[in-house]
């Protein structure tokens, strides 16, 4: 019983990392599309988009900085996941305690998974519109 319990749980977390990196990856997706779209916008509009791929590289933007800390904040928690789930396996494995393994293992990839939440709630604040006063 305990061995159908320890790969049934072993299962999902496999299935969950993978939908957590999903996850990840659909998040950069809309934000390249959004940025996309406002260059395209702002083109449009006869502006000249300030973060030009050459001056990209010799400042950073707030704007940047906020998506940086949410690719962080979601890097570390695929990172705690896996590690949670690499630590139930060897403890259930080794010590042939799955019930052990599971709780410990468990806590730390619930971690892992509270980091992704942060990621996925927590959105980068954009400055203020900044006027064009040469009209």
């Amino acid at each position: 019983m305990s061995g159908e319990l320890f790969a049934a749980v072993f299962c999902l977390g496999m299935f969950l990392g993978v939908f957590i990196i999903y996850l990840g990856l659909k998040q950069r997706s809309q934000q390249l599309e959004m940025h996309h779209r406002e260059r395209m916008a702002m083109i449009e509009k006869g502006q000249i988009p300030l973060d030009e791929p050459s001056s990209h590289f010799h400042e950073r933007s707030p704007i940047v900085s906020g998506a940086a800390r949410s690719s962080r904040s979601l890097s570390i928690g695929i990172i705690t996941v896996g590690l949670g789930l690499a630590i139930m396996t060897i403890i259930s494995v080794a010590a042939e305690a799955p019930e052990v393994g599971i709780g410990v293992g468990g806590a730390i990839a619930i971690l892992g998974g509270a980091f992704v939440a942060r990621s996925l709630v927590v959105r980068p604040q954009t400055p203020p519109a900044a006027s064009d006063d040469r009209l």
